[in-house]
């Protein structure tokens, strides 16, 4: 499937570095692989979709592996692809053909925005629509307070108040381009934490984490307490936006330092200083996000069936993931 990845986009999981990066991650299983080239993967199993059907005590949607354009990991998918109707006919008709050869349960598209998941479909129409998550950003700098925004007033009151006990308290933020093996792992300790504490499968390892700790502008931010890492992101710069693509907080220290909120002040304001047009904040959290004033942007995700007898047992299970989800996320 050539020239998926030549389209300009400021979507830093289009870009080849990202590509390369997850040709090395090891957190998903993934088969064909000399037939099925990146974005373009034969997914045998992922920890992160298997999440959402535990949280929702589903059936597993699939019951044997499918063919998808680009990982669940990445938080958006190729939108840019929906600018053009011969680009999606050209890659939906290619991908049902190899989803028949290799007998695979179909082929979804992950994480389009709203609207070109609609322009998508206006071109292909697919067998089902899921929307999976919120992607969560704010746009440092603007707003009623130069750093928390349009909050309610009680929100900041607290807010700062949080901030300026953690900062007193000896909190600070650190950012290493070059982070070693133990703070690496210490980070991934506290995203896996997250997952585990709702009954998640862990979601990432070292050796995946290392890869994408590896590409241009990437980081390891930390709130650092006396030498113990409280809250921790991988974190990727592209182009004027940080996205913050795992993380997780110690919740035994929320009481005394608040890392979370620690971090997120800090990093609003750095991102004024560093003239960041958007922070991405990530998924999940829903309620919190929007709490704290953060957008949420919708994420849908396109099924096509390659063999018509799928869809009859398929589409029911997406649809009951996608209301299941809908309800988690206070839609």
């Amino acid at each position: 499937m050539p020239g998926l990845t030549q389209a300009k986009s400021l979507n830093v999981f289009d870009t080849d570095e990202w590509l390369d990066a997850w040709s090395r991650s090891t957190v998903e299983r993934y088969g064909k692989q000399d037939l099925c080239k990146p974005p373009l993967y034969l997914t045998e199993y992922s920890p992160f979709w298997h999440g959402y059907e535990i949280d929702l005590e589903i059936e597993p949607v699939w019951d044997r592996p499918v063919l998808t354009l680009g990982s669940v990991y990445a938080v958006f998918g190729p939108s840019y692809l929906a600018e053009s109707a011969d680009a999606v006919g050209r890659t939906v008709d290619e991908a049902l053909e190899l989803s028949r050869e290799v007998g695979s349960g179909g082929f979804l598209v992950f994480n389009l925005s709203e609207d070109a998941a609609r322009r998508w479909a206006a071109t292909r129409e697919p067998d089902a629509r899921v929307r999976l998550d919120l992607a969560y950003h704010r746009c440092p700098g603007t707003g009623q307070d130069p750093v928390m925004g349009d909050v309610s007033t009680h929100v900041r009151t607290e807010w700062r108040r949080r901030w300026r006990r953690a900062t007193e308290k000896g909190l600070r933020l650190v950012e290493e381009s070059s982070p070693s093996v133990e703070r690496i792992d210490e980070v991934l300790a506290l995203a896996n934490g997250s997952a585990i504490r709702h009954d998640w499968p862990q979601l990432y390892d070292r050796t995946t984490a290392s890869a994408v700790l590896a590409m241009p502008g990437s980081r390891l931010i930390r709130a650092d307490w006396h030498g113990r890492t409280v809250a921790g992101f991988v974190a990727l710069e592209h182009g004027n936006q940080l996205h913050l693509w795992a993380g997780g907080m110690d919740h035994e220290v929320v009481r005394e330092v608040s890392p979370y909120l620690f971090l997120l002040h800090e990093l609003l304001a750095m991102g004024r200083e560093r003239g960041w047009e958007r922070i991405e904040f990530g998924r999940g959290n829903d309620e919190f996000k929007r709490r704290y004033g953060f957008t949420g942007v919708e994420l849908w995700s396109l099924w096509y069936a390659a063999d018509p007898a799928d869809a009859a047992v398929r589409v029911p299970r997406l649809a009951a993931l996608h209301e299941g989800l809908a309800r988690c996320q206070g839609l």
